[in-house]
C-alpha cells in the first residue's frame, strides 16, 4: 500500500491555515505574479469564439504552447474555427480531465513543464464548470478556481482563460467566478476584476458537507481495524453493483484515508458508506486538521516514496470533498455507480 500523506500535517491543536505550506510565493492576486487568471463570461457560440480564438491565434503566432480543456461542444467549435491551425493546439475533454476538479492543477503543472522549452508564454483555456454539474461538483470547482491563484503565484508567466456560459449557469455560480478571478476578459481586452476576493490562501477547507441520511451508520476504527474498513466498503460496493475495477479503486482510496486518520488524525477515526443520486459515497472523519491548501493536488515526484495518499485518492475517485477545522477533518469521496464515459 502507498505511504500515508505527510502533506496533511494533522494536529490536535488549533492552527491557522498556512498559505506557505504548499511552497508557493505570494502574489496570487495578480500583483507581483506572472500568472494571469481571468474569466470570460459569454453567451452563445459566437461570443465563446470571440473571447477565445484571438488569444489562441496570437499565442500560436508567437509559437507559444496552447492547451484547451473544455466540454466537447466547445472543443469542436474551436477545432472548426482554427482549421489547419488546430494542429498547433492541444485539446482535452474537461469532462474527463476535470471529472474530479482536484486533478486539474496537476494537469496544468504538467502542461507548463512540457512547454518550458518553447520560450514563449503559454495559454490555457479551461472550462471546469459547465451546465449540469451537481451542487457538490460546483462547490469543489469553485474551490479549485480559487486555489489556482495560489498554485501558480510566483511561477512562470502564463495566461489561463476560464469561460463561463451565461446562458446555462446560475447567477450564484457566475458571482462565485467573479470573486475567484483577478482579471476578466471583456471586448477583447483584459481588465482587473474589482470583485476579486479569493486568492486561495484562506478558506480552502471551510464549511460543512450536507449530512447523509440518518439511517447511515457511523463505524469507529483504529489501526487494528483498518482491514475491517476495507471489508465493509468492498461489501457495500458489491451490493451497489459497482463494477470490480472501480470497487477496488474505491476500497484502496478509503483504505488510504483510514490509514491517514490513524497516522495523522489521532490514531482513530470513523467512517460511513451510503448510496446517493447514482453514486456510492464514503466518508472518513477524525480529529486531526489539514493545513496545506494544495494537499493532494500536486503530483509527488517519481523519487518520492511517501506522501502519495491523498494524491492517490484524488486519482481514484470521481469527486473528493475535504472539510477541516479545529474540531477535525472529514473527507468524503464519490464513486459513480456507472463509470463516466
Amino acid at each position: 500500500m502507498p505511504g500515508t500523506d505527510p502533506l496533511l500535517k494533522r494536529s490536535h491543536a488549533a492552527r491557522p491555515v498556512r498559505a506557505d505550506a504548499c511552497g508557493r510565493a505570494p502574489g496570487a492576486n495578480g500583483r507581483g505574479s506572472h500568472f494571469r487568471h481571468e474569466s470570460l463570461f459569454y453567451s452563445g457560440p459566437d461570443a465563446f469564439l470571440a473571447g477565445t480564438l484571438p488569444l489562441i491565434d496570437r499565442t500560436l503566432e508567437r509559437e507559444g504552447p496552447v492547451l484547451v480543456a473544455a466540454r466537447e461542444a466547445n472543443l469542436e467549435l474551436l477545432r472548426d474555427a482554427l482549421g489547419e491551425r488546430a494542429g498547433g493546439v492541444r485539446f482535452a475533454d474537461m469532462r474527463v480531465l476535470g471529472r474530479n476538479p482536484a486533478r486539474i492543477i496537476s494537469a496544468w503543472h504538467q502542461f507548463l513543464e512540457a512547454a518550458a522549452s518553447r520560450g514563449a508564454p503559454a495559454l490555457g483555456v479551461a472550462e471546469p464548470i459547465w451546465p449540469g454539474r451537481s451542487v457538490a461538483e460546483l462547490t469543489e470547482c469553485q474551490r479549485h478556481e480559487s486555489l489556482l491563484n495560489l498554485a501558480f503565484a510566483g511561477g512562470p508567466p502564463w495566461r489561463l482563460l476560464c469561460p463561463y456560459d451565461l446562458d446555462g449557469l446560475d447567477e450564484a455560480v457566475i458571482e462565485a467566478a467573479r470573486r475567484s478571478h483577478p482579471f476578466v476578459a471583456a471586448d477583447g481586452a483584459r481588465e482587473r476584476n474589482g470583485l476579486f476576493r479569493n486568492d486561495g490562501h484562506e478558506g480552502t477547507f471551510d464549511g460543512e458537507l450536507p449530512r447523509p441520511p440518518r439511517s447511515v451508520p457511523r463505524t469507529s476504527f483504529s489501526r487494528e481495524r483498518v482491514r475491517m474498513v476495507r471489508r465493509v466498503v468492498a461489501r457495500q460496493a458489491e451490493e451497489a453493483r459497482l463494477d470490480l475495477e472501480r470497487s477496488q479503486q474505491l476500497v484502496l482510496a478509503v483504505s488510504e484515508l483510514a490509514s491517514n486518520s490513524v497516522r495523522h488524525g489521532g490514531g482513530t477515526g470513523t467512517f460511513r458508506v451510503w448510496k446517493e443520486n447514482g453514486s456510492l459515497l464514503c466518508e472518513v472523519q477524525d480529529t486531526g486538521r489539514i493545513e496545506a491548501p494544495l494537499a493532494g493536488r500536486i503530483k509527488p515526484p517519481p523519487d518520492q516514496l511517501t506522501g502519495r495518499g491523498l494524491w492517490l485518492v484524488n486519482q481514484l475517485c470521481d469527486l473528493v470533498q475535504i472539510r477541516s477545522d479545529d474540531t477535525g477533518t472529514v473527507v468524503r469521496v464519490h464513486m459513480d455507480l456507472i463509470a463516466p464515459e
